[in-house]
Formats: C-alpha cells, sequence, structure tokens
C-alpha cells in the first residue's frame, strides 16, 4: 500500500480532530519513509530529542541499561506507533537507546517544524493544550495501576492491550518473552511462572509465542 503522507501525520494522537488544513501543512514539513536497516540505532543517550518519531512499518525496540549494567528493554513501538510527542515542546537530549529490531521505515517531524507551522495556525495550540491535559491525566492514573498491579495481572493487561492492538483474541507476541520480561520489570523465570498460571486459570492458551485471550 502507498504511503498517505496526509494519514500518516492524522494517526499522531495529538493531532486527532485538526482541521485540515494544519494536517496538510504538518504532512509538507514532515519527512516520510526513512529507511532504517534491522540492528541500526535510530537514536542513543546524548542525541538531540529534537522530533517526534512515527514507525511506519517494522518494529523499533527501546532500551536502556540498568545500574547493573543489564540492558532493559523499556517498550517496543510496532507500526502505526508515535513515539517522542514531548520532543515538539521542548528541547533535551536522549536518555535511552532505540534500535530497529528488523527492516523499519519511521517518518518524523522536527521541533522547528512543528513551531512554524503553529505560528501560521495558533488556535491549534488551544487544542494542543487540552489534549495532553488528557493524556498526562490518563498516564498518571496507569502509573498508579500499574504499581499496585502483580506481576501476573501486569502481564494479562499487557495482553489484552495486543489483543487491541490486533483487533483479535489470536495473535502471536510481537517481542521475544525476554524483552517482555524485561519490560514488565520482571525476570524471564518469574513472566514464565506467571504465564502457566493464567494458562491453568484458563485465561489464555500459549504455543511457543503464540496467545489466545480466552
Amino acid at each position: 500500500m502507498a504511503h498517505d503522507p496526509i494519514k500518516c501525520v492524522e494517526q499522531v494522537p495529538i493531532f486527532k480532530g485538526a482541521p485540515r488544513s494544519v494536517i496538510e501543512a504538518l504532512a509538507k514539513v514532515s519527512v516520510h519513509q526513512k529507511k532504517i536497516n534491522n540492528g541500526q540505532m535510530i537514536y542513543s543517550p546524548g542525541d538531540p530529542n529534537d522530533r517526534l518519531m512515527i514507525v511506519d512499518s517494522g518494529r523499533v525496540r527501546v532500551f536502556s541499561y540498568a545500574d547493573d549494567d543489564r540492558e532493559r528493554t523499556l517498550y517496543m513501538l510496532r507500526s502505526r506507533d508515535v513515539d517522542l510527542t514531548g520532543a515538539l515542546f521542548t528541547s533535551h537530549q536522549h536518555h535511552n537507546f532505540a534500535q530497529a529490531a528488523e527492516p523499519t521505515e519511521i517518518c518524523y517531524l522536527k521541533q522547528d517544524a512543528f513551531k512554524d507551522v503553529l505560528k501560521k495556525y495558533p488556535e491549534m495550540a488551544l487544542s494542543l493544550v487540552d489534549i495532553l491535559g488528557e493524556r498526562l491525566t490518563s498516564l498518571e492514573q496507569r502509573d498508579v495501576t500499574d504499581t499496585l498491579l502483580t506481576s501476573k495481572e501486569r502481564l494479562y493487561n499487557y495482553l489484552l492491550e495486543l489483543q487491541g492492538q490486533f483487533n483479535s483474541s489470536n495473535f502471536k507476541l510481537p517481542v521475544t518473552k525476554k524483552d517482555l520480561a524485561s519490560y514488565l520489570g520482571i525476570t524471564p523465570e518469574t513472566l514464565s511462572r506467571q504465564l502457566k498460571l493464567l494458562v491453568a486459570e484458563n485465561k489464555i492458551k500459549l504455543d511457543k509465542r503464540e496467545f489466545t485471550i480466552l
């Protein structure tokens, strides 16, 4: 399917509902479908964090290193995922690593180009304040909820999120189990135990990386 710059920009959560003229202006100043090879680094700590990133196809792994020098996967980005929204508003450096987990195409919008468009359409600024406020409230509530959940509950919630993303009760885990354990902040051994418990409770079926939500 041919890449559509307009639809690419429209999928960014903070731009949803924006006037067509704004979307078209943002699409024109965005960079579309930059090809990234499997294993290639997209950014590293110390690099300028000055652009919003959209994964058009492929997968991106964002990771860091803990105090004991163990690598920890923070999250995975898949096709249509958006990252670094905050980079449109503030200038700072990256603290994490991002690496293509397979051949990937990304689109991005630089902060200076975004601000130039915003100057031409000041009414968009007010809409962004409301949207960002709602997102911050949602993230704060999610952080509190995640803190109170057990590792099994966090795992099950993650699987339910994947069910929604894939729009199917049957799906293949888009990351390795090692990366999933790292993302959830648990050991691979704990992940294995919690998966067995979910199977025993008849909440999921599992065949290697193939999951079915029951």
